[in-house]
């Protein structure tokens, strides 16, 4: 039953880990986020605060197991889809019809006061989505964060099946 706690733990320091990263590139090599960067990032901070949602609380219905991997879902795709469109903005044809800038409107106010320095810098938007700053191992960091989505949401099916069938084996027995 620990399986549950830890892999999701596992889950949330791993996020963790992609945010200190990207911050790390931030401030130390100044590789500053475009809109869509910010998008990637909002979308694993959720999932890594739902991830430490799942280590407190285990769903002891199918139907919390089903509404907690469906939250997750939609994080991990929400990611995904920002990431395909970064690398459609980075390596696709130059269309003047699509745009992706620090002038784009962004839905929060980030000049007021009352917001912490750490947090408009973690989510303001300052560089331009078509262009490439960073690479690792020769892969941009849409690309790797279109992966890592990927894999989270395998993993987030896995732990949701897994805890399913546990539910479905207590019903019976």
């Amino acid at each position: 039953m620990a399986h549950w706690r830890l892999w999701f733990l596992v889950l949330f320091l791993a996020c963790c880990g992609m945010i200190g990263f990207a911050m790390y590139h931030q401030i130390y090599n100044w590789v500053m986020p475009c809109l869509m960067c910010v998008y990637q990032r909002l979308a694993v901070i959720v999932f890594g605060l739902l991830s430490l949602l799942a280590v407190f609380w285990k769903p002891g219905s199918r139907r919390g197991v089903m509404v907690l991997g469906t939250l997750l879902s939609l994080a991990t795709l929400g990611g995904a889809a920002s990431a395909i469109w970064n690398l459609r903005l980075q390596y696709g044809p130059a269309d003047p019809n699509l745009a992706c800038a620090s002038s784009l409107p962004f839905p929060i106010d980030l000049n007021d006061p009352d917001w912490p320095h750490w947090l408009v810098a973690l989510i303001r938007p300052v560089g331009s989505c078509s262009s490439v700053d960073f690479t690792l191992f020769g892969i941009t960091m849409p690309a790797l964060v279109l992966v890592t989505m990927l894999v989270l949401l395998g993993l987030t099916y896995a732990l949701c099946a897994r805890r399913n069938r546990e539910l479905k084996r207590k019903f019976w027995v």
